[in-house]
């Protein structure tokens, strides 16, 4: 088996099944809350619940796995991929403008650190007079 799609809400998940039962792919759906209502709940800034939590669409037969992710990316859902976001970090190379602010300001900031250190170690030395 192979998860194939994942969802906090279980009417997304079912329309993914329906989908996939019609075009004959057989799918088992795990993490599913019993609870028989809406299951969106409102934005939450305390809990941050993980996707291991949500409900996941598992594909029984490894031959329909190419399938349904073809139907899938139809629809325009792009199927799961493991660790994708470090993944698509990894092969960026490219700093985005406010990537390259920050990295610059830490640059000056060490510098400017530095500069003072050595600064106060000459003048303890008694190299040179500041104090």
């Amino acid at each position: 088996m192979r998860q194939i799609y994942t969802s906090a809400r279980n009417e997304n998940v079912d329309r993914v099944v329906a989908l996939l039962r019609e075009a004959g792919i057989e799918t088992s759906v795990t993490n599913r809350s019993n609870y028989k209502g809406h299951d969106y709940k409102g934005p939450s800034y305390s809990a941050k619940s993980g996707r291991d939590d949500w409900a996941q669409v598992w594909v029984v037969h490894s031959q329909d796995q190419a399938r349904a992710r073809a139907l899938l990316r139809e629809i325009g859902i792009e199927p799961p991929t493991r660790y994708a976001e470090e993944l698509e970090a990894s092969r960026s190379k490219e700093l985005t403008p406010e990537q390259r602010r920050t990295r610059f300001v830490w640059n000056i900031r060490t510098l400017l650190l530095a500069a003072i250190g050595a600064l106060l170690m000459l003048n303890w030395l008694g190299v040179v007079r500041i104090f």
